[in-house]
């Protein structure tokens, strides 16, 4: 082989071997880290300060299996129009959890009413949530964000159309309130 040849599939061979060192290892789908909303271009937008639940808890979550000694609810914050902000979302006694665009968060309650409540700039708007242990129920947070004024609402829509959303949502904390 000449000299040439040599050169040219060395530096092939390492190219490939840097290539490969290059590439990430995918997620551990176990940690427990925070989560960083991203834009459709990869660049990080914010994070939140608490490690989420982890990727096999995320899609344990999406099974939407029924508890049979609670009522679930899914608080769910996913709409086309959302920006970068932090809603806070709380649901009856439990601690405040923070939100990003294309996130959800699971409570598990006992049956009965109990009030769920998110806050955004100061503003608190509560709704409420009934039902029977082994039931699962969808709420939704439509986050409309413009460059001079962003506002927050719950919204109420199919169940259908919410359970879609939260399928395609990152679960970012599961919540027992009993």
């Amino acid at each position: 082989m000449s000299t040439h040849r040599l050169l040219v599939v060395s530096a092939l061979v390492a190219a490939g071997l840097l290539a490969g060192c290059a590439t990430p290892p995918p997620p551990n789908p176990t940690a427990e880290v925070p989560y960083c909303h991203k834009t459709n271009k990869g660049r990080i937008i914010a994070c939140t300060k608490a490690p989420v639940p982890s990727l096999d808890a995320d899609a344990a979550a999406k099974r939407f299996t029924p508890d049979s000694d609670a009522l679930t609810v899914y608080v769910v914050r996913r709409n086309w129009a959302d920006g970068s902000n932090f809603v806070i979302v709380q649901g009856g006694s439990a601690a405040a959890v923070e939100t990003l665009p294309n996130t959800m968060v699971r409570f598990r309650f006992k049956p009965g009413r109990h009030p769920i409540a998110f806050e955004f700039d100061g503003q608190r708007q509560t709704t409420t949530v009934e039902g029977r242990a082994g039931e699962v129920r969808f709420v939704r947070i439509e986050g409309v964000v413009w460059s001079w004024k962003s506002s927050y609402g719950w919204v109420t829509e199919p169940e259908t159309a919410t359970r879609e959303r939260a399928f395609k949502s990152r679960l970012v904390a599961d919540v027992s309130v009993r």
